[in-house]
């Protein structure tokens, strides 16, 4: 596990790192499916933003609540029935940003202790906020590395 600025600094960091993944990126790559069934860089930079909604609120509910239950959500649904596939992935970045800085902000002004506080999550079971902090700023990374791959398998199938 990480430390608790080690997790925050990564946490931080996701709107910087999601905007240079989609730096000058063409309609084209936009659109492009990788494979049958995967998501385009679109449906990704849609499904960070919507994903920021339900961390914030997990986040909030273990640091303010006593053993809150955390309400899981299947993105493949939010996908396809939000309209992901004709998003605006810039305006997905400008909500990305808003709701990361904030939270960041938030958990920033946190005491230590908190972060050893719990949520009880059906899927994952007990978790702290650190971990979920280390979660959610790892899974922008994660989608972030997962655009480079879609840019790179379009350039190449591009030649």
């Amino acid at each position: 596990m990480a430390t608790i600025p080690d997790a925050l600094e990564v946490f931080a960091r996701g709107p910087a790192a999601l905007k240079a993944a989609i730096a000058d990126v063409t309609p084209a790559e936009l659109d492009f499916q990788p494979a049958p069934g995967k998501w385009t860089i679109r449906q990704l930079v849609r499904h960070v933003a919507d994903t920021e909604i339900v961390a914030g609120m997990r986040l909030r509910h273990i640091a303010a609540e006593d053993r809150p239950t955390l309400i899981p959500f299947d993105q493949d649904k939010w996908a396809d029935n939000l309209s992901y596939s004709v998003a605006d992935p810039n305006e997905a970045l400008v909500t990305f940003r808003a709701l990361r800085d904030d939270t960041a902000r938030l958990l920033g002004r946190l005491p230590e202790a908190a972060f050893d506080r719990i949520g009880v999550h059906p899927e994952r079971g007990d978790r702290t906020l650190l971990s979920f902090v280390e979660l959610f700023g790892n899974h922008v990374i994660k989608h972030v590395e997962h655009i480079r791959a879609i840019r790179e398998a379009f350039a190449k199938q591009a030649q």
